[in-house]
């Protein structure tokens, strides 16, 4: 049996404590008590170093007595004693001595450089030992707060399937980077600092009370009103600070709750009443933040009397005790500077209350994470000890049972049996339980009845590192990391500790290394190959060779290929020129010197160059100072102010006016930033421009190209006086000190594309499919001359940008493939992954999947048009049953039934 129980569940909440609870053990509901529980050795280590300190911080408190008492007794002729010490109870109390030295004889000014040195050397053996117990509380708090922090960690990492995983996880890694952070410094200071605190407020009163127990006693009394007065601030800081911190933490949510349905904010125009909620909860946690603050200053203004006035009664109350005889100057000076130490360690007390309540608010909150019951159960995700178990690669289900969280029954009682090794397809309606099979199968639903044998193992309760090796699941929604292509697809095989991906991927599973192998002996193009062959699998090899042909490549980092592709230019273009011969069509635009390229933009033609590693392109050099009196001496400066006008009068004139510019595509010509200095000059077009605005029209005049803008502002004329401005400014090789990469053809463009350096030229964007017919002769011409795959290589170091944003949907799902693929599965679950591909296109996406499969297990959800002898056998669900098994097509048979 699974985990879970054995009738169809009626709330995931059914789970038992074994597959939802998030540790073995129950943690402490104080955080006092997960402190010590945290490293125990570790704060009574700090406890031997506090009481350590507490006889030399006695020490120093007497000896300001026994230094008047010696200067007062050596000025009546009594010979001084040094390090006579004579520690006791007062005579109120018995009179019992504690410690009796004798010391020895000295001059008066031996007596006061005697004592002097010793407390010297007290105050130094204090600040050590101070210092060592700082460090402890440091190395103690950062151990602690690491320990916190892998634990939360440790749960999102076990997060189910069912959790709502993207706010969990949100709402952990704040935890995690924010709201646990005040446990840090307090988890050092937890034990410690009461201790050395009390200590220290001991040793003072102990003092004050063996020189006089009238003062002892107003010591205590002051110390017992402190205390109580510290109880009430507790409660009530306690109070208002768990009343801010819920109010923040609802803001916080209701914040990600509008980011979540931003794009419904959007649709339909409910901003305000987003607004509106988010300033009412503002409005509460401003209220709650200012009371606590109130508090506060209250409790600071209370501290403060409750130091000052005892001070005061100190001085009155021991001087009419010295005046009285009661006591001698010496010892009202030791009083005194004994009291004088209370206050300190006292406020240190109330800022260790302060900071217990914040750490205990903050613990409450890691707490509830760390107990969440939608969680894998510990050590779920490690291998088991001992060699790797025997995987088959079947899968047999009994009676599974499936519930979504609305309750609605999503299976019942279905039972089927797949050999290992078998093609085998899900049929049947979208809601008639294929999809739930497939999830349940692909580990995307955890919470289930029945049970579910994978690879000849419990579903239930085989460890994550062992399913996870031997079963991949593409599902309908694909997780596009954010990185590269290649750090997509080889996370499927990050499984060790490692700093780079050669570390961390195990090239044991990809059958490029044994098992203790130094991952740096391995090739890398071996590894790229593998990735590459598992793209080619999923249907992206167009894509692969479309991404590196877009590369940028350095010539410095790769100077081989840089100059392999000039050598292969001219291969390119002569078939490029064969196909135009062949079909009337212009494919391309090539660059010449001499010739004006009307798919370059203006500044292009003019600087017949481009920027190097400069993102806002050649146009952006025309306003620079290094270029713009070049461009007056060959008479263009003028001439592109007035076009850049002309274009800036259109731009407003499609828009309906200046104010309405930033609500039209300008394809390029004006960029954010610059939206608002050209609706102010848009608006007074026959003003002389000052000079910020004519830097603006020439950047405008730059970018402009006549196809893709078709202003009509470029003519024969104006190609000409290009060509030679362009004769003029041959000798440049970089303005204002951006070096510039000239259009040679003789040597790699470091600036252009891999595709444009091939060219040499550019894309007739104007003719229907140039695109995709110049990429295909280009393939044909890299694989001649055996470059295709040094150039596919390009394509897995091209970042896909956050989420897979620049990816089309049916490209993200057959990137999720191509990562099952690279792991090489026992067990491959096809679900909905392959849904924006059209029939067709799935029909042969499937084949060609299940071809490199053989001996394979493979699941397949089907839609529509997927052709049925392609499968062993064939499925078919409806209203969460099996309703029927087809005959099988080929290969080895399936059982099936369903209650």
């Amino acid at each position: 049996m699974s985990g879970v129980p054995s009738t169809p569940p009626k709330s995931e909440t059914q789970a038992p404590a074994r597959q939802g609870a998030a540790s073995d053990g129950a943690l402490p509901r104080d955080v006092l008590g997960y402190l010590w529980r945290a490293a125990p050795a570790s704060h009574i280590k700090l406890f031997a170093l506090v009481l350590l300190l507490l006889p030399f911080n006695y020490a120093s408190l007497e000896l300001p007595r026994l230094i008047v008492n010696g200067v007062t007794d050596a000025i009546g002729g009594t010979v001084p004693r040094l390090l006579e010490l004579d520690i006791g109870l007062p005579d109120a109390l018995g009179g019992f001595v504690l410690f009796r030295s004798a010391g020895f004889e000295v001059s008066a000014f031996g007596l006061l450089a005697g004592l002097a040195a010793v407390l010297f050397a007290l105050q130094l053996i204090q600040q050590h030992i101070t210092r060592l117990i700082e460090m402890a509380k440091a190395r103690l708090g950062e151990r602690i707060i690491v320990g916190l922090r892998r634990q939360l960690f440790d749960v999102i990492q076990r997060l189910r399937p069912e959790a709502p995983m993207k706010s969990k996880a949100l709402e952990v890694g704040n935890m995690m980077r924010f709201e646990v952070g005040p446990i840090s410094p307090f988890a050092g200071m937890a034990f410690a600092q009461p201790l050395k605190s009390a200590g220290l407020i001991g040793s003072a009163t102990l003092l004050i009370f063996t020189q006089n127990a009238v003062l002892g006693g107003f010591a205590i009394g002051i110390l017992a009103l402190n205390y109580m007065l510290l109880g009430i601030q507790r409660a009530d800081n306690a109070k208002k600070l768990q009343v801010y911190q819920r109010e923040a933490v609802a803001l916080g949510k209701r914040v990600m709750a509008g980011i979540d349905r931003l794009p419904l904010v959007h649709g339909f125009a409910t901003s305000p009443f987003e607004r509106g909620a988010v300033d009412d909860r503002l409005g509460v946690v401003s209220e709650a933040s200012l009371d606590l603050k109130r508090q506060n200053f209250t409790d600071r203004v209370l501290n403060l009397l409750m130091s000052d006035v005892p001070t005061l009664v100190f001085y009155s109350v021991g001087g009419w005790l010295a005046l009285s005889g009661a006591i001698n100057i010496g010892q009202l000076v030791a009083v005194v500077a004994a009291y004088g130490q209370i206050p300190e360690p006292l406020k240190e007390l109330i800022d260790w209350d302060e900071k217990r309540l914040i750490a205990q608010v903050r613990y409450d909150f890691a707490r509830y994470y760390l107990e969440t019951r939608e969680v894998w159960p510990q050590g779920s995700q490690d291998l088991p000890p001992g060699p790797e178990p025997a995987f088959d690669g079947s899968i047999k289900v009994a009676d599974l049972g499936v519930v979504d969280p609305a309750g609605s029954l999503l299976l019942e009682g279905v039972s089927l049996e797949v050999p290992a090794g078998t093609a085998v397809a899900l049929k049947g309606p979208d809601a008639g339980g294929k999809h739930a099979v497939a999830r349940v199968c692909g580990r995307a639903i955890s919470l289930y009845s029945g049970t579910v044998r994978m690879g000849g193992h419990d579903l239930a309760s085989v460890p994550e590192a062992v399913v996870g090796r031997h079963v991949a699941y593409a599902g309908g929604d694909p997780i596009v990391i954010t990185g590269t292509l290649r750090t997509n697809l080889l996370f499927a095989l990050e499984r060790r500790p490692g700093r780079t991906l050669k570390e961390a991927v195990d090239l044991n599973a990809l059958g490029l290394a044994d098992e203790g192998v130094d991952p740096a002996t391995v090739d890398p193009a071996a590894l790229d190959r593998k990735a590459l062959a598992a793209l080619a699998g999923a249907g992206l090899g167009d894509l692969v060779v479309r991404l590196g042909l877009e590369r940028r490549l350095d010539p410095d980092q790769a100077p081989a290929l840089a100059e392999r592709i000039v050598s292969l230019r001219a291969a390119v273009t002569d078939a490029i020129a064969q196909r135009q011969a062949r079909t009337g069509r212009v494919l391309i635009e090539p660059f010449r010197f001499a010739a004006f390229n009307r798919w370059m933009t203006l500044a292009e033609n003019i600087l017949f160059a481009t920027p190097v590693n400069h993102t806002r392109g050649a146009a952006s050099l025309l306003a620079e100072p290094g270029l713009l009196p070049l461009l007056e001496k060959a008479g263009l400066s003028g001439d592109l102010t007035a076009l850049g006008r002309s274009a800036l009068r259109i731009l407003a004139e499609l828009a309906g006016g200046p104010d309405d510019l930033s609500g039209i595509d300008t394809k390029g010509l004006l960029r954010t930033e610059e939206m608002g200095e050209a609706q102010v000059l848009a608006t007074r077009m026959d003003d002389d421009p000052s000079a910020d605005e004519r830097a603006l029209l020439l950047r405008i005049a730059g970018r402009y190209c006549e196809p893709r803008h078709r202003f009509g502002l470029i003519d024969e004329d104006w190609q000409d006086r290009a060509l030679a401005g362009r004769a003029q400014l041959a000798h440049l090789r970089e303005v204002s000190g951006i070096p510039l990469a000239r259009y040679q053809p003789d040597s790699y463009c470091r600036a252009l594309t891999v595709r444009d350096n091939l060219l040499f030229g550019r894309i007739a964007a104007d003719r229907a499919g140039a695109a995709a017919v110049v990429d295909e002769i280009v393939r044909e011409c890299l694989a001649l001359d055996a470059l295709i795959g040094q150039v596919e290589r390009l394509s897995l170091d091209v970042a896909v940008g956050e989420g897979g944003l620049p990816l089309s949907a049916a490209e993200r799902g057959k990137l999720t493939l191509a990562r099952c693929l690279l792991a090489d599965p026992s067990i491959l679950v096809i679900d909905d992954a392959l849904v924006p591909l059209s029939p067709a296109e799935q029909s042969h996406l499937i084949g060609s999947v299940l071809a490199g499969r053989t001996g394979r297990t493979t699941l397949v959800v089907l839609d529509a048009g997927e052709p049925l002898d392609l499968f062993a056998q064939v499925i078919v669900l409806a209203h969460g049953q099996v309703e029927r098994v087809e005959a099988a097509a080929a290969g080895p048979g399936l059982t099936a039934s369903g209650a």
